[in-house]
């Protein structure tokens, strides 16, 4: 009996709390968390609401604890008829739930006991990484409390696993791939004085946004587009509030003192996230946009990443530096 009353006492409940409450947990869940990706971060989701939150948006944030332990946290929108993961998946590549190592199973049937218990008969949770524990914690979760579950392919986010040192990273390439990669990095070399470096935190960001954001919408028109006022103001408080925590990573490739491309990361402990970039079309007989990326992977080599995210999108480049593509996925949920 005593067995059954201690694990009585630390079964997992759910409740949505205010995000400003639930803030500093979350935020030591997410560190807690190596693979978390800072679209998981409550940073994030705060950014997100003070530029597209609209006064019928009704946010949820669901915090799952065993006793007193944080051991998971969901940011949902509730409708009358489903719950649906805060965001847009055209500035958020990942989303999910964030789960303590190990909880996801328990944190996803503990999300799917307060829908239950809220009247919400669907959940539908996008931008979930094919291999993310959250997608067979649901799965189960769906199919043990009687909902029902399907999923459907969104989109392919390449990366790669890094290895020790830079040359075995140019060798895991393809023949074609590594001759070409070799050939422009001597070219680039050989026409100007290049230097690679980056900055962090959000002062030091906030000083060279302004070049990244022109180098964005010069080099090519759907970002230029893309750079709506709303959408250059996200950008840059988004750079500034998790550069403020030091998840963002702003690098600079420089030819002859010149910034001739721009690329803006997100880090977690072991793992580099490719957020956005941008070039100058006068250096692009160079390749400066393909070979940017190249220098942040040596760059991030040489400070022992282990993966390299390229995030969403197929773009050829990804796979020419070695991206192999993972599926990102949305899963849906009802109960029967």
């Amino acid at each position: 009996m005593a067995d059954v009353a201690s694990t009585a006492a630390v079964a997992p409940s759910t409740t949505a709390e205010p995000l400003d409450t639930l803030r500093v947990s979350w935020a030591a869940l997410h560190t807690a968390v190596r693979q978390a990706p800072p679209f998981l971060h409550p940073a994030w989701a705060e950014v997100w609401l003070r530029h597209f939150g609209t006064p019928d948006l009704r946010p949820a944030f669901l915090a799952v604890r065993e006793g007193e332990d944080l051991i998971g946290v969901a940011a949902l929108s509730i409708s009358s008829d489903a719950a649906r993961q805060v965001g847009n998946h055209k500035i958020c590549d990942y989303a999910g739930v964030l789960a303590r190592p190990g909880s996801a199973p328990a944190v996803a049937a503990g999300v799917l006991h307060w829908l239950e218990k809220n009247l919400t008969p669907r959940l539908v949770l996008w931008g979930i990484q094919e291999d993310s524990p959250t997608r067979e914690a649901f799965a189960e979760a769906a199919k043990s409390n009687g909902w029902s579950y399907e999923e459907s392919d969104e989109a392919i986010a390449p990366r790669m696993y890094l290895p020790g040192d830079f040359e075995s990273y140019v060798a895991e390439l393809s023949k074609k791939d590594r001759h070409e990669l070799r050939r422009k990095l001597r070219n680039l070399d050989a026409a100007a004085s290049v230097a690679f470096d980056s900055v962090t935190g959000a002062d030091a960001i906030d000083s060279r946004f302004d070049r990244f954001l022109e180098l964005m919408r010069i080099s090519r028109d759907d970002k230029d587009e893309f750079l709506t006022p709303a959408m250059e103001g996200f950008f840059r408080d988004l750079a500034h509030t998790l550069g403020e925590l030091g998840l963002v990573r702003l690098s600079t490739l420089w030819l002859d003192g010149h910034s001739a491309a721009m690329i803006f990361c997100f880090e977690n402990k072991s793992t580099t996230f490719l957020y956005n970039s941008g070039y100058d079309p006068a250096f692009a007989h160079l390749a400066v946009g393909l070979l940017s990326k190249a220098h942040a992977i040596r760059d991030c080599i040489g400070r022992g990443k282990t993966e390299f995210d390229f995030l969403r999108g197929d773009e050829e480049y990804k796979r020419r530096l070695g991206g192999l593509p993972k599926r990102v996925l949305t899963l849906r949920m009802r109960q029967d």
